[in-house]
């Protein structure tokens, strides 16, 4: 059974909530941190399989921070109330503020003897004059917004790459260039990542995501070289995945300023000299990265114009290679420099687009809030005339 263990990162859950948390190194100590409203120390997961998790307040009812305890049974408000009855139209309801006669302080002070969530929502429909009179479906509506503050129960998942995604697109967009799900799943499969390849990674501002889902696609098999220009590589989304060291045996990380100047010494390094050191062959190593050895290429930065051509070259014959930028400009003119220069084939510009869906069991329809756009990719295969 798979054990939520100390120093690990786990994805909390509390219905649309979601949030990214890292377990404590040492064993026993408590670690508080806050879901929604409330604080709950996170650390009593330790130890425990990853699923769904009751908050419990201690027996003295003092204590203002939760614990949680593992729970298979998840009673939804909605299932509590479905004897209700519903009215045929919302036209008799004015939204004039006093409809609810709990005020916030009673609410709080119903938090402070120690209600549970469920019965905290419970009291605000007891308490509502016009809840018995709205339709099944204004019911359904009120009932999950008030979950979505006191809802009791709480997911504790592990961590992969789609959790991750979703994470931190919906936490903020630009910090992994509003990349979204849907669209790393296009890249994964236009880059054709697999098994035993080998595999050439740009992430210039999604927080080692692409890398991490190259890794995770790979499961230890093959070769990752993660590229980048100064400092340190992105690694946030990698750490967060709590790889095994054998998953993370296929990553290289290679600074461009230093494989610039490696390569340019082999081009004008003659080819009848001898050089002075020569490099001990290892089955386990790496094989070298040099001009025409990758299998695939992923580049994901803003202005990918001017390194996704010196990049390309490190691609070997029909590798293919995937673009990936929130703007369109910058890939036009990078389309236009690799159509020109018959650099590779099946070249193609799209726009990643999706629309998201309420679903509900009365009612299905877009969602008002969503994102203009999922960013565009260039695809294509090298080729050598």
């Amino acid at each position: 059974m798979d054990l939520v263990q100390n120093d690990e990162f786990v994805i909390v859950q509390r219905k649309s909530q979601v949030s990214l948390h890292q377990l404590p190194k040492k064993q026993g100590k408590k670690w508080t941190v806050k879901i929604g409203r409330d604080k709950v120390d996170i650390s009593s997961v330790v130890g425990k399989p990853h699923g769904t998790f009751k908050l419990v307040r201690e027996k003295d009812g003092k204590n203002s921070v939760f614990t949680l305890e593992p729970s298979d049974e998840v009673v939804e408000m909605k299932d509590k109330m479905k004897d209700l009855n519903s009215g045929e139209n919302n036209k008799e309801i004015w939204d004039d503020g006093t409809s609810q006669q709990l005020k916030k302080e009673d609410i709080e002070e119903l938090r402070g003897q120690g209600l549970t969530g469920s019965e905290i929502v419970t009291q605000l429909v007891e308490n509502s004059k016009t809840f018995q009179i709205k339709t099944e479906f204004s019911q359904e509506k009120y009932l999950n917004k008030k979950e979505e503050k006191y809802s009791e129960w709480v997911d504790i998942l592990k961590p992969n790459i789609r959790h991750l995604a979703k994470h931190f697109h919906s936490q903020d967009p630009m910090q992994i260039l509003n990349l979204r799900p849907d669209t790393l799943a296009m890249i994964m499969s236009l880059a054709n990542i697999k098994s035993n390849g080998k595999f050439g990674v740009f992430d210039g501002g999604c927080q080692g995501l692409v890398t991490a889902a190259i890794l995770d696609r790979i499961q230890g098999h093959g070769t990752v070289w993660n590229l980048f220009l100064k400092g340190t590589p992105q690694k946030r989304v990698i750490q967060a995945m709590n790889f095994t060291p054998e998953q993370l045996k296929p990553l290289k990380n290679c600074s461009l300023y230093k494989l610039k100047e490696t390569l340019a010494k082999e081009e004008n390094t003659d080819g009848d000299e001898v050089p002075a050191k020569m490099i001990k062959l290892d089955e386990d190593a790496a094989p070298p990265l040099e001009f025409g050895s990758l299998d695939g290429m992923v580049i994901v930065c803003r202005r990918p114009t001017t390194i996704a051509k010196e990049l390309v070259k490190l691609l070997a014959p029909s590798g293919n290679f995937v673009i990936f930028s929130p703007y369109s400009e910058p890939l036009s003119e990078t389309y236009i420099q690799f159509r020109e220069c018959n650099l590779a084939v099946n070249l193609q510009l799209t726009e990643t687009w999706f629309r998201t869906h309420q679903v509900l069991p009365l009612r299905t329809h877009p969602e008002v809030n969503m994102s203009g756009s999922g960013g565009y990719i260039l695809s294509g295969i090298k080729v050598v005339s």
